[in-house]
Order: structure tokens, then sequence, then C-alpha cells
């Protein structure tokens, strides 16, 4: 039978329900004094449960919450937009350290560092996105674009094709096609790639930009100037796409537009070391060595880590035959990175004209090594003979 567990009789009176109501209510007053009393100890505090302001901890001074990373990728855009890479990069980074793991921001990082002359750290950047996401079209394009600016074609292409099987309708995968295409000399892929390109998206710049820069690698300048004007349209505030324009109109003899076009570029980026460089040696193909050389003082304070002016500065002394000059720059031009054979020969020319046939012998030899057939350097090694080792001028055969 069952167990009866009161002691002594049962007493009648309130329902039973009544008696579990107070005690449930008398466990709830008497959690939250506990909770009152911890509180004002300092040993506890509940934020679900609202405490009187008397008994609230004092309030330690915080720092400025960080910014929305929303807020600085806008503006960060907005600067990449017009033209300020490198303050748009310094913004990319920014929200780059609130994101790390967000492949797209890495993407964004690419262009702005190969139109600053980072094209290894483009490469980082655009491989970083891809081991994040090797599945997003736009990280195998931004890869295959920062590739194709280093010089590794092949990777650049493959990635650039399987961009375009995983994004048929991708204008910026065609376009880097394109100009993969174009840099490996297959024009006969490349315009296709870059019309379709334009036909997928008039308002895109790259479409336009590649273009222009198929046609240019063919030798077609006249057809390459109104794509890179379009490109221009789209994006005015990009200094690059007024220095391939000038090329193009430089390559036709035509030095009023380019150095017009240059100037314009100035304008727009006044601190932009490659403008002043573009513009000093369009000067020195004109023949205005003395505005060469100034524009081209001004691309070396601007970017003294750059070769590219050093070079260019001094073939104007090369050809001005100021020796001195010429050896100062072409030896920083080589110190900070350059590699152009046309340094090794000039440097040759300059130190025998200075009367130094060492120095001289030490460059042609690099010369030769890099290029024996070249025919600069076996102009070198003539004027090296018969300067330094008194070799006789061979007389021409009569017929």
């Amino acid at each position: 039978m069952p167990v009866d567990l009161y002691i002594g009789p049962k007493k009648k009176g309130a329902p039973w329900w009544q008696g579990c109501m107070l005690s449930l209510l008398i466990l709830v007053v008497g959690s939250y004094l506990a909770v009152l009393l911890l509180a004002a100890n300092g040993r506890y505090i509940s934020y679900e449960i609202p405490l009187p302001e008397q008994l609230r901890p004092t309030a330690t001074a915080t720092a400025t919450p960080t910014e929305a990373a929303t807020t600085r990728l806008q503006r960060a855009d907005a600067l990449f937009l017009d033209g300020q890479f490198e303050s748009a990069l310094s913004e990319y980074n920014a929200v780059l350290a609130m994101e790390p793991m967000n492949d797209g921001l890495y993407v964004r990082l690419v262009k702005p560092l190969i139109l600053t002359r980072k094209v290894d750290k483009a490469v980082e950047a655009a491989r970083r996105a891809v081991q994040i996401n090797d599945q997003r079209p736009e990280n195998l394009i931004a890869l295959a674009e920062a590739l194709d600016w280093q010089g590794n074609y092949i990777e650049a292409l493959d990635l650039a094709l399987r961009a375009t099987e995983l994004a048929p309708n991708s204008a910026s995968g065609y376009a880097v096609v394109a100009e993969v295409y174009a840099d490996l000399n297959r024009a006969d892929r490349a315009l296709p790639a870059a019309q379709k390109a334009v036909q997928l998206d008039d308002n895109n710049v790259d479409a336009h930009r590649n273009l222009a820069y198929v046609y240019e690698s063919r030798g077609s300048y006249k057809s390459a100037i109104p794509a890179y004007q379009r490109a221009i349209q789209i994006r005015p505030k990009w200094a690059y796409l007024y220095i391939s324009l000038a090329r193009n109109y430089r390559a036709l003899n035509n030095f009023k537009d380019a150095i017009a076009t240059l100037q314009q570029a100035q304008k727009i980026a006044p601190k932009d070391a490659q403008v002043y460089d573009e513009l000093g040696w369009t000067y020195s193909l004109s023949g205005d060595n003395a505005r060469a050389v100034a524009q081209l003082k001004r691309a070396i304070e601007l970017d003294s880590n750059w070769e590219t002016p050093y070079g260019h500065i001094g073939h104007v002394y090369f050809v001005q035959q100021d020796w001195e000059d010429t050896v100062k720059n072409l030896e920083k031009a080589l110190q900070i990175g350059g590699n152009r054979l046309e340094y090794y020969y000039k440097l040759s020319l300059a130190y025998v004209n200075l009367k130094d046939c060492g120095r001289g012998k030490q460059w042609l030899d690099k010369a030769i090594q890099i290029n024996s057939q070249d025919i600069a350097v076996q102009g070198a090694l003539t004027w090296y003979q018969q300067h330094c080792e008194g070799a006789p001028v061979p007389t021409p055969k009569k017929k």
C-alpha cells in the first residue's frame, strides 16, 4: 500500500497549490536580495538584472570605439576611384586588420599595389585571396592580373581562363585573358578576348584599357588611342591611363599631343613620379634635353628608389656626352635594382671616354655576358678595342 509521508493527520484549509506559489515567491525575492548584496560587495554583477545606480561599479575610461569597417571601406573605394592609390591602400589595410579573412579585401589591394609599382606585394595579396577562396572568380582574376604584371604569363593565363569558366559573363575575366595573350604575343587570341570584354561591359575600364593594350602590342597605335581615351572617360583620375595614351602618341611621333596628355596627367597626379619620368622621356625623344632633365630630376625627387628615371636621365647625359653624369646615374639605376642591357654597355662607353679602360672593360664584360650578339654591345666592344687595346680600324674591302 502507498506510504503516507505526512506525519500526523492531514490538515484541512488552503488548497495545496497556494503553498507552492508562496514558496516560489519567497525563493525569487530571496535570490534578488542576494544578488543585490553581492553586487554591493563588488563580488558579482548581473547585467541581466538592472541594478540601482548607487550599486553599480564605477565606470573606467574606455578608448574611442574603432571606426566601422564598412565606413572605412567606402572611403578606401572612393580614394581608389579618385586615383589616390597610396591613401586607398592605407585604408584597405586598416579594414583588413579588422577582417583578416575577408578575401574580397585582398582583391581590392591588388590594383592599387600594381599601379604604385608594388607588383610583388600585389601577387602576395592575390595569392592570399585565392588561399581563402579558390572558387571565387574575382580572386582568380586578381591573381592572374598580378602575375601578368610580374611576368609570370603561363600561370596568369591558366588562372584567367579558369575565372572565365567560373564566370562566363565576367568582362574583367576576359580583359585579363586579353592582356596575358597580348604579353604572350598571341594577338590572334588577345583581340577576340578584349572585344568580348568590351561587349560584356562597355563601362569596364579594364576592358577598354586592355583592348587598347592589345592594339598597342600589335603596333596599331591609331586604333589604341580611342580605346585609351574611352578608358580615361571611365576613370578620369587614373594617371597611368594618360601615360598609356601618351605612349601611343609618342609612337606616332606626335610629341605635341603626347606632351599635352602627360601635362594633363600631372594636374591630376602632381606627386606621381612616373608621370614626370614619362614626360621627361618624351621631351628627350623630341630633342628637348633641357626640359627632359628638369622633369626627370623631379621624378627622382618624388621616388628616389625607382630606377627608371635614373636610367632615362643617364641616357640624356649620354647623348649630351656628359660622361660623368652618365656614370653617376646609370650606376645608381643598377644599384637600386635596374638590370637593363643598355645600362651596361653605355656605362662601358662612358668609362672608355673618361679614359678609364679598366672599369669600361668590367661593364662591357657584363653586357657581353647578358647578350653578346646585341648590335649595341658589339658596337661597345669595337669602341673599347679601338680606344683601349689599340686595335686598328678594319679597312673596308674593295668590291
